[in-house]
Parts: C-alpha cells; structure tokens; sequence
C-alpha cells in the first residue's frame, strides 16, 4: 500500500465500484441486445390486427342478423299457412249450410192460391231466409271465400266438376249451360269444384 493509498482508504472502494457499474446501453437483457421489439411494438402491425378483428365481428353480425330475418320469414310463413288452413276447415264447415240456403231460396214453393194472411207470413219468413243467406255470404267473403264462376264460361276441369252434358244451340263446344252445385275457392285453392251440366 502507498502513501497515497494510506491516506485515502477509500479511493479503492469507489473505483472497484465504478468499474462494476454497467452502462445502460450496453446491459444484459436491453432491448438493443435482445433482438425483441420494444413496448408497444410496431403500430401498423396493431392496426392491422385490429382492423382484421373488426371485420370479424362485422361479418359474424351479419350473419346473426341474415338468421334472424330468414327465421322471421319462416314463422311469418307458418303462421300465413296456419291461418289459411284455419280459413279452409272453416269454409268446408260452412259450406252445407250455405248450400241448403240456396236450395231454400231456388226451389219457392206455388203459394199463389194459399189465404192472404198466408201469404204474408210466408213473405216475412222468406225474407228473414234472404236476409241469413247474404249474412252468411259476407262472413264466407271475410275468409277470403268466393264462388267460382260457371255458366257462360268454357268447362275448366280444374275448377269445374261435371254433371252431365246437353246440346243448346247457339252455345260454345264446353261451354256451361247449367250449375248444379256451386264451386268454392280460397284465392288459387279449390274448396269444392262446381258441378255443372256442359254443351256438348
């Protein structure tokens, strides 16, 4: 130990620290040595990583939503169907009693040598008859029932059933001269065809 060294003990121990100080720039594990992005890494790359996550659950939402509407569709389909259906079964019931009406109200019986007071009843009774026969021709009408046409139209083996046939002349080959019983259809479905007599 030197003179120097003696007076100063401690000038020893401040160097052997500052030559075990490691410079910052230099130390183990900093991002210069290690080959590692820094924190935060490259923002494009993050953006990109974004956008591509986005555009995910853009398309997966609007997958969701073409399933949604397609299965309102459907039910709105069905319940469509239901309600035909409902119409239909309906109508056939009804259909009976609409058809006794109309065979009451063809077939007037001769009351023209019977008392007047006769006469009179029979007149108020006949037009009550009238009176639930059109009712029921509305209520047919409000389930979207209506009759199919016959005479004067050329004989339609989708609508029309036939009865038998004559010859009129004058008439079109086909062509109906006589329904003798009335058709029936719900928009393009055929409740009951009408049966008819043709030209022949």
């Amino acid at each position: 130990m030197t003179q120097d060294e003696s007076q100063n003990p401690g000038s020893n121990l401040v160097g052997d620290k500052e030559a075990n100080v490691s410079h910052p720039e230099h130390s183990e594990g900093s991002p210069a040595d290690s080959g590692h992005p820094r924190a935060g890494g490259d923002p494009s790359s993050d953006l990109e990583a974004l956008q591509t996550k986005c555009a995910e659950y853009l398309s997966g939402w609007k997958r969701a939503l073409a399933d949604y509407e397609n299965l309102q569709k459907q039910n709105s389909s069905a319940r469509d169907d239901d309600r035909r259906r409902v119409r239909s079964n309906l109508a056939e019931d009804l259909l009976p009693v609409v058809d006794n009406f109309g065979y009451v109200t063809k077939h007037v019986p001769d009351i023209s040598e019977c008392p007047e007071e006769f006469k009179k009843k029979f007149d108020t009774w006949f037009q009550g008859i009238g009176h639930i026969e059109r009712q029921f021709a509305e209520a047919m009408k409000g389930l979207g029932v209506e009759p199919i046409e016959s005479i004067g139209t050329i004989f339609d083996p989708n609508l029309h059933e036939s009865g038998g046939s004559r010859s009129e002349p004058g008439k079109k080959e086909h062509e109906i001269v006589e329904e003798l019983i009335k058709g029936w259809k719900i928009g393009d479905v055929v409740l009951r065809p009408a049966k008819v007599i043709v030209n022949e």
